[in-house]
């Protein structure tokens, strides 16, 4: 009986001890609990945030693959900044891609928008958000007018030797963004959404909301407890929503951006759904056992049978959960490798569906490579991965560097932490060359350095530049059989006549001593003068070969002269007018092209004069109008016809390549524009076009220079 006592005693005191150990550690775990269902939250809201920043980081390599491929020395309306902004809309599902230039505020649209003349990129807020910015970044959303769809820019400054020279923009509809955020659903209830710093939202589920409300104006509970969303880390907060239920928010901002990607969620359907994941509930569902064990102890001191027995009995419950918990933590286990696969999937999806090739080598060894590298090499990939860089590279580069020489050199700056962008020419297997735009990147993996090439071809590229050179030439060559033909015409006619004449003076027998040297005297003027014809035309189309000081006015004079018998015969009158008000106008050049650039708006004007003449009932004056004018900084010419006009839906088009209003016959589409890169890009001035009075005027403005004095 003692002994039974004493065993009574000390199951007692066992189960005050157990019980006093339950409460404690019960509110332990009520505490882990609540991190467990933040840290939940919080998982969640970063994996959303990190596939938004995927999103981002996937359109801006778009954009700067864009810049890379562009010349920047020569961004305007043409094919070589044409052909990348269309290719980077169709790469990036951009709604627009687009160029503003710093110089002369032109906008270059790979959508084909041209824009009102009042329309100035400089003053846009996009233009002004990317120079304040000074690298690739996104705008602030904004809602389109037309198609209600949530749009964003992402723009990026382009300099060339350390200026400035314009702002390359990428539109992007944000629906696909907006469908992946709105379907993350973790509970019956829950929703995802992206807010600004400020409140302000970008992404929900309610498109009332969006742009037009904050979110701390809907929930003033949330108000009262953070003033704005901060920092990298994410966070969480348990609040009461409008309809006063208890809610718990979570959110963490996407890198490079001022937006934070939100969780939220009712706190019982988190706090559920976090049990159905965790081991802690399960702890605390021991914990209760425990407790009730001990009660059952105290209980059973009045009887050490009906102890023993129901304890017995919770022992075999106590081991099945325990086996329950080892469930839960192999169904975790599981759902981690799953979650790893599905992360492998998405990046090796993201890398072969690149449209440049992409390698990574070791020490110039190729490791590995996409679908698109064995597309342009017409490789496998077996074979690309036991070659290196110069395997598949010509043992010279067009500039006659030796291949070898010229990475290494690359890859050495590229170690310094620079990226490197140049052009390469590389092999295909059939041994045939090819030009390429390379982008290449060194950094360490795994203590390991590699580096990332991403390759782009530009046959298609290079071969238009090529067919364009070609056109250009063709047109001068052209041009100059057509200006010598109208000058030696007359000369030919006269010619022609004193033969004739010879053939009836014989007849007649006037051949005397006078009338043969007469003739002869003739003769030979007027092959003197198509021989002086000549020497000008070589010249004045020779190419230069270096810049130089160029008068103006005898440029004026030469072009006139070269075009006067032209003018003659089609009854033009030609002024030229010093408006100047000095004896010489320098500027700074090649003379031969400048010639050219003259002749060919004379030329213009004077096919515009007789399309009129031709077109007109009534007789009118035919007028060519030249006036140069001055100040301290530049030199204007301007030249005035009063001819047809040219249609204002045409204007903003006649300086493009291959652009051209009159027959194939008689017109390339390249004049105008040769002569605007030879103006603007040769000898940094300006050269426009314009309606005015019922008059076409062409202006030229160029940069006034002193001549050097001889020393």
């Amino acid at each position: 009986m003692f002994q039974t006592r004493q065993a009574i005693q000390i199951i007692a005191v066992l189960a005050i001890v157990i019980l006093v150990a339950v409460v404690f550690n019960y509110h332990i775990t009520r505490n882990v609990i609540e991190d467990t269902i933040v840290k939940h939250q919080q998982e969640t809201a970063t994996k959303a945030a990190d596939t938004v920043e995927i999103w981002m980081s996937q359109q801006k390599k778009i954009l700067q693959a864009t810049v890379a491929s562009i010349p920047l020395d020569r961004i305007g309306h043409n094919q070589q900044t044409y052909g990348p902004l269309k290719m980077a809309m169709k790469a990036g599902h951009f709604s627009d891609v687009y160029i503003g230039k710093e110089n002369n505020g032109h906008l270059v649209d790979g959508a084909g928008w041209l824009g009102s003349l009042s329309y100035d990129p400089r003053l846009r807020p996009w233009y002004r958000h990317a120079v304040e910015k000074g690298e690739v970044s996104f705008t602030t959303p904004y809602i389109d007018l037309v198609t209600d769809a949530l749009v964003i820019a992402m723009v990026e400054p382009l300099v060339l030797n350390d200026e400035l020279i314009g702002v390359i923009g990428a539109d992007t509809v944000l629906d696909t963004l907006e469908q992946n955020v709105l379907k993350l659903k973790i509970s019956r209830h829950s929703f995802a959404f992206i807010v600004e710093r400020g409140g302000t939202i970008l992404v929900h589920p309610n498109r009332e909301y969006v742009m037009r409300q904050s979110l701390f104006e809907i929930e003033k509970d949330l108000k009262n407890k953070i003033v704005e969303f901060s920092g990298d880390e994410p966070s969480s907060i348990r609040f009461k929503s409008y309809n006063d239920q208890d809610h718990i928010i979570s959110y963490k901002r996407i890198s490079n951006s001022s937006w934070f990607l939100c969780v939220v969620a009712p706190y019982e359907e988190a706090q559920k759904l976090a049990q159905e994941n965790t081991m802690i509930f399960a702890i605390e569902l021991t914990l209760r056992v425990l407790g009730f064990f001990a009660l059952v102890g105290v209980a059973c001191v009045l009887g050490s049978g009906m102890v023993v027995f129901i304890l017995s009995k919770r022992y075999i419950s106590t081991v099945q959960q325990h086996k329950n918990e080892i469930t839960g933590i192999t169904k975790d286990l599981k759902w981690n490798i799953l979650k790893r696969k599905e992360v492998k999937t998405y990046y090796q999806t993201l890398f072969n569906v690149a449209n440049d090739a992409i390698l990574i080598s070791k020490d110039l060894k190729i490791a590995e490579c996409n679908l698109k590298t064995e597309e342009i090499f017409a490789l496998p990939k077996e074979h690309l991965l036991k070659a290196t860089l110069l395997d598949i590279s010509p043992t010279y580069q067009p500039d006659r560097s030796l291949s070898a020489e010229r990475i290494a050199k690359i890859v050495k700056c590229s170690q310094k932490g620079e990226q490197q962008f140049f052009r390469w020419s590389f092999l295909r297997n059939d041994g045939t060359e090819f030009p390429a735009s390379v982008n290449l990147k060194s950094f360490t993996l795994e203590n390991e350095e590699v580096l990332l090439l991403s390759i782009r071809d530009i046959s298609k590229r290079v071969d238009a530049e090529a067919q364009l050179m070609q056109a250009q030439k063709m047109a001068a060559v052209g041009e100059m059989l057509g200006i010598i033909a109208h000058q030696w015409r007359q000369p030919l006619n006269t010619l022609s006549t004193y033969i004739s004449s010879l053939q009836a003076a014989q007849y007649n027998n006037m051949v005397t001593k006078s009338f043969v040297e007469k003739l002869v005297s003739g003769a030979d003027g007027q092959i003197k003068f198509m021989s002086k014809t000549i020497d000008d035309f070589r010249n004045f189309f020779r190419p230069s070969k270096t810049k130089g000081y160029i008068d103006v006015f005898d440029v004026i004079i030469s072009s006139v002269k070269i075009m006067e018998a032209q003018i003659k015969n089609a009854d033009i009158k030609l002024t030229v007018k010093n408006a100047a008000g000095v004896k010489q106008l320098t500027v700074f050049g090649y003379m031969s092209e400048f010639v050219h650039v003259l002749v060919n708006i004379i030329v213009n004007a004077r096919d515009a004069l007789q399309e009129k003449e031709v077109a007109s009932s009534e007789s009118f004056q035919k007028k060519i109008d030249i006036l140069v004018k001055s100040d301290d900084e530049f030199v204007y010419i301007t030249i005035t016809d009063n001819g047809s006009g040219i249609p204002e839906d045409i204007l903003p088009h006649i300086f493009n390549p291959y652009y051209t209003t009159k027959s194939s016959q008689s017109g390339t589409g390249v004049g105008l524009y040769m002569s605007k890169m030879i103006v603007e890009k040769e000898m940094g001035g300006q050269l426009s076009a314009q309606n005015q009075d019922g008059t076409t005027q062409f202006l030229i403005k160029l940069k006034r220079v002193q001549r050097e004095s001889k020393q």
